[in-house]
């Protein structure tokens, strides 16, 4: 790509070479495999913090007698400066390394912990849910951005997707086992696990913790039709912000984590109350559940890289494809509702809401194709920030419906089918908006179309 064909708002950080050529056949050290290990072990940790509340709502809104929307308010919460944080932390990791930040954030969810611990009450629990929230807002771009490092655009897929393998390992592995620290040793027992598993992971990633090679765009560059600036280049976040591959993703993703925050929250209790199954039989679902989130991450990323590495454009592979997916989601989900009770409803239930998350990966690399390095951890880090956002209110509403509807039931029937329909526009939008190929060429990051 000749300099004139630049925009003027792109400007390289140094004078290279107009060219370079893509680097293809990029090895990937085994350290990039353990690091993508050890950030798949730290979000496993995140999602069975988030986790925790719904598994532990009956015996908490009995102790610290809460009503349905204030424990749906301890849920919102969690999110109102889940996003704050991750735009702050996200900027600062243009300028700190990942490793270090996350390291930091770690520690802070342990500390988290303790408002609930020393003061059990309502007050405690808010305090409780607001810095967990803070603390954990950035973890996901961050480590999006840490792994990204390692590896090369057209074998990110896997790996990026073997990092948020962790929300759904999570999920799984925290219903069993803090089900029954709960039922057997109070709800306090799985708090306190909750801080001495973070304390844990910090001092394994401050052994093994590093900064990948691949720092600029064009070192990572190997998409079919790939010739890069050799510089790298700084645009202007307005431009980056405008780009579809920034915000179109947005349409399609906030519906699934607006459907996810209703559901690790609600979803145990309906469970029990709406279909009648026991406490212990709900955490076995609920793993369940966990284990459909980890094959949608490892196999819907999978699917897209090898649509990538055989030559199709990352607008089909990656913002339809996950348009598609988000969509069949939903129609399952009206579905489910519709079916009303039964095994074949929380069946469908369960499938629905633990795919409809599944493509956040293929988000982030929507987003990092159209970022330069240098600035993609605040991209990813707002992306990230504005896709949470609904989440502030999901939980707070689904409560507001289950404490006004005829029954309980009725509730959180209506919350669902809402999420249906969220998630069916969603798709549906982004699959249509979705442009990576044309943003890459109007910021100067590419030269040629890779659609």
């Amino acid at each position: 790509m000749t300099a004139d064909a630049r925009s003027a708002d792109t400007v390289p950080t140094q004078p290279t070479s107009a060219t370079a050529p893509p680097a293809r056949g990029i090895r990937t050290p085994a350290r990039g495999w353990l690091i993508a290990a050890m950030l798949c072990v730290l979000m496993t940790i995140n999602f069975a913090d988030k986790s925790v509340l719904g598994l532990a709502a009956e015996p908490l809104m009995r102790d610290l007698g809460l009503t349905a929307s204030q424990f749906g308010l301890a849920g919102s919460i969690f999110f109102l400066l889940f996003g704050v944080t991750g735009v702050v932390v996200g900027f600062l990791g243009n300028r700190f390394t990942s490793t270090r930040l996350l390291l930091v954030i770690a520690l802070a969810w342990s500390v988290s912990m303790m408002p609930l611990l020393l003061f059990p009450s309502l007050a405690g629990l808010l305090v409780n849910r607001l810095l967990l929230g803070a603390a954990e807002g950035p973890t996901a771009p961050l480590a999006s951005h840490a792994v990204q490092k390692w590896f090369s655009d057209s074998r990110r897929a896997v790996p990026a997707s073997l990092v948020n393998l962790g929300a759904g390992l999570g999920i799984a592995i925290a219903a069993p086992v803090l089900t029954y620290l709960i039922t057997n040793f109070g709800w306090q027992s799985a708090i306190w696990c909750m801080a001495v598993v973070s304390l844990v992971w910090a001092a394994g990633w401050k052994l093994v913790g590093r900064e990948g090679p691949l720092d600029t765009y064009d070192s990572a560059a190997d998409l079919p039709g790939d010739h890069t600036p050799a510089a790298e280049v700084r645009v202007p976040y307005r431009r980056l912000f405008a780009a579809s591959s920034w915000w179109a993703p947005i349409l399609v993703l906030a519906p699934g984590y607006f459907s996810f925050a209703v559901f690790s929250v609600w979803g145990p209790s309906y469970f029990v109350s709406g279909l009648g199954y026991s406490p212990g039989t709900v955490g076995w679902l609920i793993a369940v559940y966990g284990l459909v989130m980890a094959f949608g991450h490892i196999f819907f990323s999978w699917l897209s890289g090898v649509l990538v590495r055989r030559g199709v454009g990352t607008r089909w592979a990656r913002g339809v494809y996950m348009g598609v997916v988000v969509c069949l989601c939903g129609e399952l989900l009206v579905v489910a509702v519709a079916m009303g009770t039964g095994p074949w409803a929380a069946g469908l239930l369960l499938v629905s809401f633990g795919f409809a998350g599944t493509v956040h990966t293929i988000g982030f690399l929507l987003v990092a194709e159209s970022s330069p390095v240098g600035q993609r951890s605040a991209m990813l880090s707002s992306f990230n920030s504005v896709v949470t956002a609904f989440a502030v209110i999901a939980p707070f509403v689904a409560g507001v419906l289950v404490d006004t509807a005829a029954t309980p039931t009725d509730g959180y029937r209506t919350a669902f089918l809402w999420c249906g329909i969220l998630l069916i526009v969603g798709g549906l939008a982004g699959a249509v908006f979705i442009r990576p190929d044309r943003d890459t060429r109007r910021l100067g990051l590419r030269g040629t179309d890779s659609d």
